[in-house]
């Protein structure tokens, strides 16, 4: 028997070894195929925001501006092109537009698709679903009314079974609209200052500064002034700066007074308080924050009563703190550098230990005298105040922002017999069953969702429900980077 020759078994073996190294290839692209088929059927799934229902939250097709005032950074939303001057919520530049304003895609998002099998959906989670009226659809939109509750928005809030339901602190802190930001000045001729200073403070890059203690009793006080589009005195509005790409985009008309205003204050001496004064209609709100080591105790009054203290003073002497003092779903905030300061309370708080209350009663007569827009050059009432100040001793305050909650419009339906109040709207609300949730867009202006679906069961059933999404992994693809098919890193964020 003669063998092979050794060059030929040396070749035979490099073929079996090569065919083996290929099948095990092949069966590794298989299995991650599989893989991947069976993490994105169960696990994770990516989705693309078509449309601008959740903005500013989440980003549909949009466009970017910096004012050219201020340099503040929004966007808003297009539907391929920008038909009019959007304006700037900060300062209200109209914006001009050129011939070469790129567009962006909408966000991706990861979506958990398998967390509903281990746990309840909550209120406010932010969810994918199949839409009940198109069900090869995905929708995304805000989770606000659970299965067996009642549903009713008044005036701009969600309310559950007859009270106002509560934000968790992520999605209240996703939900904040811009209302003004000291560290963007406007530096046009014609811009009339919001924060209107006592002569004892002096203007600062950002903020201002109190080089003199008021004499006793007394507080040096900063207060805000809302100006309209056209320059005059104004409430605060609804306005979405996203939404004013769109040709005869309103400027908001429902006011707005669940406001929060956030601070870094530095107080100079153990005597300086912090005051914040708000009101809401014919509510007073007081916000106390004294320095430590002086003799008073932080505090919160309402109507002239106090209903939360605490130990003593919250404002370390010489050392800069961010404050966020806050009237937002029928209950008041207080807090230094994210923490609640308030530990004693004389009125009922929510779980985190917020203080809530009952608004006082307003006529509809009231109401519109407040909410009428104002005629040039006349005076008329505002349905907010707010001012802050320093008394007792000196500080800074180096930085102010003030913000407005997100307002759930009532939208009307045109059904057969006419205009017809949307689903869960004031004077219309509605009753979910066992296995219904009831769904609202961030962009309540914009957005088709359970107010407005023609449907008489307008909810998602639980059969219907994807996920909850929690990350934005390809912000604005493109995006300011210039880098074709590059994701902006800048925007990635988890989703609340």
């Amino acid at each position: 028997m003669v063998g092979k020759p050794e060059k030929d078994l040396q070749q035979a073996h490099r073929r079996r070894k090569n065919r083996e190294s290929f099948l095990e290839t092949l069966e590794s692209i298989v299995v991650a195929f599989v893989l991947a088929f069976i993490f994105r059927a169960f696990v994770v799934e990516a989705f693309v925001i078509p449309t601008g229902s959740m903005g500013p939250t989440l980003y549909g097709q949009h466009a970017e501006f910096a004012c050219s005032d201020c340099g503040y950074e929004f966007a808003v939303g297009t539907d391929g092109s920008v038909e009019s001057h959007p304006v700037c919520p900060n300062c209200g530049r109209r914006q001009d537009v050129g011939s070469d304003v790129p567009v962006y895609s909408g966000d991706r998002i990861l979506v958990l698709k398998f967390l509903y099998d281990f746990e309840e959906p909550r209120r406010w989670d932010v969810i994918v679903f199949r839409n009940p009226n198109e069900p090869e659809e995905n929708y995304i939109k805000r989770l606000i009314a659970l299965p067996g509750e009642a549903l009713e928005l008044v005036r701009g809030d969600v309310t559950i079974n007859g009270h106002v339901a509560h934000k968790t602190d992520r999605a209240q802190e996703a939900l904040w609209m811009l209302v003004h930001d000291t560290s963007k000045p406007p530096t046009r001729k014609e811009w009339q200052p919001v924060w209107i200073a006592n002569p004892s403070w002096e203007p600062m890059d950002h903020g201002f500064a109190l080089a003199r203690a008021p004499p006793a009793g007394k507080t040096a006080w900063l207060a805000y002034r809302h100006h309209n589009a056209q320059g005059e005195p104004d409430n605060i509005r609804d306005y979405y700066a996203y939404n004013s790409a769109a040709g005869g985009w309103r400027l908001g008309t429902s006011v707005c007074t669940d406001l929060g205003l956030k601070t870094t204050v530095t107080a100079e001496t153990p005597e300086t308080v912090l005051v914040v004064e708000m009101r809401a209609w014919k509510d007073r709100f007081r916000f106390i924050l004294p320095a430590e080591g002086g003799k008073e105790k932080a505090r919160i009054v309402l109507n002239g009563k106090v209903v939360a203290e605490a130990d003593g003073g919250v404002l370390p002497v010489g050392r800069a703190v961010r404050v966020q003092v806050a009237n937002v779903d029928h209950t008041l905030v207080m807090r230094v550098d994210g923490d609640r300061v308030t530990t004693r309370h004389q009125q009922p708080v929510t779980l985190k230990g917020d203080v809530t209350y009952l608004p006082t009663a307003v006529t509809e007569e009231e109401r519109q005298s407040y909410e009428t827009y104002p005629a040039p050059g006349i005076a008329a009432p505002m349905a907010y105040e707010l001012r802050v100040g320093l008394s007792g001793g000196t500080g800074r305050l180096a930085y102010l922002r003030l913000d407005r909650d997100v307002y759930y419009i009532n939208e009307t339906i045109r059904g057969p017999m006419g205009t017809e109040p949307g689903h869960g709207t004031e004077g219309n609300p509605f009753q979910l069953q066992a296995g219904e949730y009831f769904v609202c867009g961030d962009n309540s202006p914009k957005s088709f969702d359970g107010r407005l679906w023609p449907l008489d069961r307008p909810v998602v059933p639980r059969r219907n429900l994807v996920g909850k999404a929690f990350f934005v992994y390809w912000p604005a693809a493109g995006s300011r980077l210039h880098i074709p098919l590059a994701p902006d890193p800048t925007g990635w964020r988890l989703v609340h």
